[in-house]
């Protein structure tokens, strides 16, 4: 008996250290009495099973009361969350005049899936832009591998049949090497571009050496050929003979069809210098087609012998020009630059032929009998005293004048040098902080400008008697 009234003395104990424990964190967490209600809940339905006599427990205030009291006070507890922390700004009730925009029943768009139909076969009609530029690449091919076997082709054709008249006056002729068009023997054009060929020849009295330059029409361009339809151009041969320093007189001359003569009486710096009157041809036994541009009449009548005069005449329309000079310089120079020494000059003719449609046949061959047949002319070819005294005459006046142009030229730069510099030296002094050194640089400024406004008089040093 004593032992179990010990036992409950104990247990009472124990009880009432446990509630005063639970109280105190109770206190600390606002959650825990609900914890402690449920942990009673389950000790007296542990104790009430058992059959153990009663104990006296002290008299708890009614959980359930306490509760019911509390739930007033959770209607206004909201727990705030990360994802709802901005939901306040939601709340009609938190901003006065509020009006919710936002319509109650939000209904969901209907998206609509269109069915589109599956391409099985290929449009072909979509390419036709892509077939055009695959046809127009296709048939600039062609043109290119076509036009550049046939202008290959005509230069070997001319090679093969002038070539012994050129081994007949010249003793090397053509080159040896790569890109070389011959046609039996290892020499022949050498290719510049796809419708350009050259050829040197040397070895000959009367002249340095002999260039052919063979000019095709740009067969390999289908676009030039295109254009060739509405303006149709030949094939050229233009040659450079160089000619030695004593091998003639000082004349400027020039024969050719009216177009080629008014355009080289423009362009080409000694004609437009020594040559200022055209003459018609029919005037020295020519065709009425032809002009003349001569310095000295003395070397026209000497070079236009009858039978140059018969040759030009019936090969009229292949001869375009022939131009002979002491003071070949190339076209005029242009007037923006100043040379500082005079240009350089050579003694040259230049011929230039139109060949036929098979690009040079049998109107080569007289052509370039009349070339030799020139140079042969040119080289016994002297004038009479009074005829080279005006022609030396004519030539220091164009030195001189010339030379005053120069002098003019470097003048007027070196005063656009100055008033540049000028210039920059005001703005620099507009700029200037000093005021002493603007005024002493206008002062300076005034007296340039008086000087240069003043007359310019000559002293006269008289001797004393």
């Amino acid at each position: 008996m004593r032992i179990i009234i010990l036992s409950l003395t104990l247990l009472l104990c124990g009880v009432y250290v446990t509630r005063a424990y639970e109280d105190q964190t109770l206190e600390d967490d606002d959650f825990a009495e609900f914890e402690q209600f449920e942990a009673d809940e389950e000790t007296a339905d542990a104790d009430f099973s058992e059959d153990v006599v009663p104990v006296l427990k002290p008299k708890l205030p009614p959980v359930k009361e306490k509760f019911e009291d509390s739930s007033d006070v959770e209607d206004d507890i909201i727990i705030e969350d990360e994802d709802n922390e901005f939901e306040h700004f939601q709340d009609p009730e938190e901003f006065e005049g509020f009006q919710e925009t936002t319509p109650k029943t939000s209904e969901q768009p209907k998206i609509t899936i269109s069915k589109v139909p599956i391409m099985v076969r290929p449009r072909w009609d979509a390419y036709w832009l892509e077939g055009i530029l695959c046809c127009l690449l296709a048939a600039y091919a062609l043109a290119y591998a076509i036009g550049r076997a046939k202008n290959a082709s005509i230069a070997t054709n001319f090679l093969k049949f002038h070539k012994p008249l050129l081994d007949d006056n010249f003793t090397l002729v053509g080159e040896s090497g790569l890109d070389v068009v011959a046609v039996c023997d290892e020499r022949g054009w050498r290719r510049e571009a796809e419708h350009c060929f050259t050829m040197w020849c040397s070895g000959r009295q009367c002249c340095e050496g002999m260039l052919l330059t063979l000019k095709l029409i740009k067969r390999q361009d289908l676009v030039h050929t295109l254009l060739g339809l509405v303006r149709p151009t030949p094939d050229t041969l233009l040659i450079r003979v160089e000619l030695g320093k004593d091998d003639s007189d000082p004349y400027v001359f020039c024969v050719g069809q009216k177009k080629f003569a008014t355009r080289l009486g423009k362009e080409m710096q000694d004609l437009s210098m020594f040559c200022g009157e055209k003459r018609p041809g029919d005037k020295h036994g020519l065709p009425a087609t032809l002009a003349v541009l001569s310095e000295c009449a003395e070397a026209t009548a000497a070079l236009l012998d009858a039978r140059v005069t018969a040759a030009l005449e019936q090969y009229q329309r292949h001869v375009q020009y022939i131009h002979v000079s002491d003071r070949y310089c190339g076209p005029k120079q242009m007037e923006e630059t100043v040379a500082t020494k005079p240009p350089d000059t050579e003694r040259v003719m230049l011929v230039s032929l139109a060949l036929g449609p098979d690009g040079g046949g049998d109107e080569v061959r007289p052509l370039l009998l009349l070339v030799f047949y020139l140079l042969d002319k040119i080289k016994r070819l002297r004038l009479s005293k009074e005829a080279l005294s005006k022609c030396e005459k004519r030539r220091q006046k164009a030195a001189e004048a010339w030379m005053r142009g120069a002098h003019a030229a470097r003048a007027e730069q070196a005063a656009l040098r100055r008033e540049e510099k000028r210039k920059q030296e005001k703005e620099k002094m507009l700029t200037e902080d000093d005021p002493e050194k603007q005024r002493r640089w206008e002062l300076k400024e005034q007296k340039r400008q008086q000087k240069r406004k003043a007359p310019k008089m000559k002293q006269l040093k008289v001797k004393a008697l």
